[in-house]
């Protein structure tokens, strides 16, 4: 009896289940939250962008403006020029409109922008930097993005057109997110008008089905 109760006593316990359910409200909370910031919800709840805009100082967002501003509208242009002719068109607004955001980027702590301004430079300054959720195609879509030849757009090999291109919006897209110039309460707006559309489609697509279904199984019965 005595060796036995010295055992006991040196074995280590035993967890509980109630140990282990005390964990599964933290894994839950953590799965939730993993769940929420997906890339593929981002365009409607713009977790990502909430926590960009609370971090900038309302100064920086003045600043970063004027440039995102101009970005965006070059990108707009460029997505629209899709034949062979304007080719050469369009990349060149896409590496204008990366310049402008990595310059709204640079606005954030200063108003006065770093020197030289040439795409190059702006890009390995840029590179230097750590890019958490920086797409694959960066790299490549700096090729064009990031020349400082001035025929650069224009000398795009055909063979390379379409893989370049889609390099170079998906790499303009993700430094424009990086540029979020929208308040906190812009983007409270913008998320519950776009989870109100989700929903509305939501029920649509649902409405729709059940109908369909009701209706055949109308048809079925005759």
């Amino acid at each position: 009896m005595v060796v036995t109760r010295a055992m006991l006593m040196r074995s280590h316990p035993v967890p509980q289940p109630r140990y282990l359910f005390g964990t599964m409200p933290a894994a839950l909370t953590t799965l939730w939250r993993d769940g929420l910031d997906s890339p593929l919800l981002e365009p409607v709840l713009l977790r990502a962008a909430a926590r960009r805009a609370e971090a900038l100082p309302e100064a920086a967002r003045a600043r970063m403006k004027p440039f995102v501003a101009a970005a965006r509208a070059r990108y707009r242009v460029a997505l629209e020029l899709r034949d062979r002719d304007s080719q050469g068109v369009a990349f060149g607004l896409l590496r204008d409109a990366a310049l402008l955001a990595l310059s709204a980027l640079e606005a954030v702590d200063s108003e006065s922008l770093l020197e030289p301004r040439a795409p190059r430079a702006v890009w390995d300054r840029f590179m230097l930097l750590e890019q958490p959720g920086a797409p694959g195609s960066l790299a490549e879509a700096r090729i064009v993005l990031g020349s400082d030849d001035a025929l650069a757009p224009d000398s795009v090999p055909a063979s390379d057109a379409s893989r370049l291109r889609s390099s170079a919006e998906e790499g303009v897209a993700w430094l424009l997110s990086l540029a979020e110039v929208r308040s906190a309460r812009e983007l409270l707006r913008a998320r519950v008008v776009r989870s109100s559309l989700l929903v509305v489609a939501a029920i649509a697509i649902v409405w729709a089905g059940l109908s369909y279904w009701l209706a055949l199984a109308a048809l079925s019965s005759h």
